[in-house]
């Protein structure tokens, strides 16, 4: 009877003892799970951050499954990604903008076409006359840099109060300095300078600038009343249309006549005399435009 009962007491407690071990290894490999699953976070996290960190490559056709002609194509992008502009600067890599010079065609060709300048003008180095008058040219392009042009100006005078003072205290007539009355003559025009300004960051307006030199006859009222006449000058062309345009010029024009006055051994006074002319207008040019 004893026996029984010490054999069942045996029995109970190895059953207790086998059920309690798988719980214990339980409880261990869930720990270990709960370790290892942090490790792996970790390196999980630390990976990403390398990745963010480090420079972006183009992928390697050569080791992928792609066909050659994929490859092609990735190369293509990859090379059209490198030369991509981002800033002017970058202008320089792409190989083809070193060898242009024109950017964009001429608002207003003057190659082969005529040029009517109608303006009025001024005479400002005059003391003693008030003289104003009109301009008229008419000229042509042979290219773009250089034409040649007919120019005439017509100049009206009348004295000044201090022209009169001089008559009425010395008793010297106006007529007797000298004055230029009109002007025509050829000109060859060179336009070097061809430029665009912007307005209020709205309109653009083309310009260009040249210089003329040429000579002609001046009328005046010398003795000679014509005399031979080399005349420079310089001006802006502000294209408006591809037809019309607004121009300025400054010229001077040089010539030796005699006055009507008498040197000191009683023989006429010969001497250099400048005239200085500002004048300002419209140009037309015709026939119509058409770009080279």
């Amino acid at each position: 009877m004893r026996f029984n009962i010490v054999s069942k007491l045996l029995m109970i407690l190895l059953v207790a003892s086998v059920t309690e071990l798988p719980r214990a290894s339980a409880a261990v490999s869930d720990e270990d799970l709960e370790v290892i699953d942090l490790e792996q976070l970790y390196k999980t996290q630390e990976t990403q951050m390398q990745r963010s960190q480090a420079p972006s490559t183009p992928v390697d056709a050569t080791e992928s499954t792609t066909t050659p002609e994929d490859a092609i194509v990735v190369e293509a992008e990859v090379k059209q990604e490198e030369l991509r502009v981002q800033e002017l600067k970058d202008l320089s890599r792409l190989v083809p903008f070193s060898e242009i010079s024109v950017i964009q065609k001429k608002f207003m060709p003057k190659t082969g076409r005529f040029q009517l300048f109608a303006g009025l003008g001024l005479a400002t180095n005059t003391p003693w006359y008030n003289n104003y008058g009109a301009k008229l040219n008419l000229g042509y392009n042979f290219i773009e840099s250089f034409g040649i042009e007919l120019s005439t100006l017509f100049i009206t005078s009348s004295p000044r109060e201090v022209a009169k003072e001089i008559k009425d205290n010395n008793n010297v007539e106006a007529n007797q300095f000298i004055y230029t009355k009109g002007y025509y003559g050829l000109d060859l025009v060179w336009s070097p300078v061809y430029g665009k300004i912007t307005y209020n960051n709205e309109k653009i307006i083309n310009y260009e600038m040249y210089f003329s030199l040429g000579g002609g006859i001046s009328t005046t009222n010398s003795k000679e009343k014509e005399v031979s006449t080399i005349k420079i000058a310089a001006g802006q062309i502000f294209s408006i249309t591809k037809s019309m345009a607004f121009r300025w010029d400054y010229g001077i024009s040089a010539f030796q006549a005699t006055s009507e006055t008498t040197g000191t051994a009683g023989t006429a006074a010969k001497n250099s005399y400048y005239d200085q002319v500002l004048t300002a207008g419209f140009s037309f040019f015709f026939p119509e435009a058409s770009y080279r």
